[in-house]
Formats: structure tokens, sequence, C-alpha cells
């Protein structure tokens, strides 16, 4: 069996380590894989965002990530009959926007950090001048693990929001912003594994802190 990982952190690395393990892959590689990955796969110039170069390159060799998943890869590898671990792009987006995810929680009666939604510059700032200290302001979208500051005081966290939604640090993903209350506690991640109708489903891990 041959297994592709999409992409080049630490949790990339982590499911690369375990996934050698089993005597049934064959062949492992990783797109774009790390230094670390390096020594136990064969890293593929592709960066992870690339579908349509993963999955050509998945397609003509026959094998089985957040922006990619959010890109539409594991929808993109369906279409070609090539099995993928992770959720298709409409699930995906738990992962994708904040604003989405935390308006989920809040519907459903998921205990998380209270939090107010903003897209309007001047909104948030006023907001700001009257939230508790520290406060965590956080990128609506994807940007690659740096999109949540965590503010000690006013000052900090209306530059953050300017970063965000004025200077555009984060592209269209800071366009809109989530400010929620400052928790501490240790943070606990969890993931999903289930097989419906032979196959294997791979459901995006979720992270929270609670106090």
């Amino acid at each position: 069996m041959k297994v592709l990982i999409v992409g080049g952190g630490g949790r990339e690395h982590a499911i690369a380590l375990k996934i050698k393990e089993n005597p049934e892959v064959t062949a492992l590689y990783a797109a774009p894989g790390n230094g670390g990955i390096a020594q136990i796969a064969t890293c593929l110039p592709f960066k992870a965002t690339d579908v349509d170069g993963i999955v050509r390159w998945a397609a003509e060799n026959k094998v089985a990530p957040d922006d990619p998943l959010c890109l539409g890869m594991v929808d993109a590898l369906a279409e070609q009959g090539i099995p993928a671990f992770g959720p298709r792009k409409n699930a995906a987006i738990i992962e994708g926007s904040k604003v989405f995810s935390k308006n989920l929680m809040k519907k459903y009666g998921i205990p998380t950090a209270a939090y107010e939604t903003f897209d309007d510059y001047d909104a948030a700032v006023k907001y700001l001048q009257t939230a508790d200290m520290p406060i965590v302001v956080k990128a609506d979208g994807l940007a690659l693990g740096k999109g949540v500051l965590i503010c000690p005081d006013r000052d900090s966290a209306v530059e953050a929001v300017a970063s965000m939604m004025k200077e555009a640090k984060f592209g269209a993903s800071g366009a809109r912003v989530v400010i929620e209350e400052f928790l501490t506690g240790p943070e606990v991640s969890a993931g999903v594994h289930r097989r419906q109708n032979g196959q294997a489903d791979g459901v995006q891990h979720g992270s929270q802190a609670r106090a």
C-alpha cells in the first residue's frame, strides 16, 4: 500500500512516523514534507495547496491536510477514485472559518470561550474599549497557524485587529475576526476515524483549551 501525506508540519511528521510502522505500507510520500519527514519518506515538490498537482501525481502513482482540505483536496481525490483520510470541503469549513466554527458551537450548545465576530474594523475597536483583558484576537480564515494573537492589554488588541483588518497581514483570512475571552488550562486535541462501507473516513481534529 502506498500512502501520501499532505502537509509539512509537526502533525504530519507524527502521522508519518506511525504510518511507517504499518507493515502493509510499501511506500510513504509527503507533499511537501519537511526535514524530519524526509528521513522516513519521500518528499515531493508540491505545495500543500497544489490540489491539481497532488491529485495528478496521486492518480499517476496510484496512491491514496488545513489548507488542502479547505480547498477540496479530499473531494478531488475521491473523484479520481483515490481514498483519502480527511474531511471533504464542506466539512473542512469547521477548520477553515473560525466564525463558522464558533457560531456552530454556540448553536448546538458546545462549550467554548465567549466571543464576538466582526467584519468592520471600527466596530471591533469599539468593542475592545470595554472588553476584559487579556483577550484573544483570531483571523477568521487559515493563516498557517499564525492567525491567533493573545493580547495582554487594549493597545496590543487594537494593534492585532488593525494588522488583520486594515493591514491585511493574513490577506482575506483576516477580513473578519473573532474576538474571544482568554482561557487558561490544558489543551486537548481529538481525532475521529470511522469506517463506512469499507472505506476509512477522517474527520479533522479539534482543539480546545479550557480553564
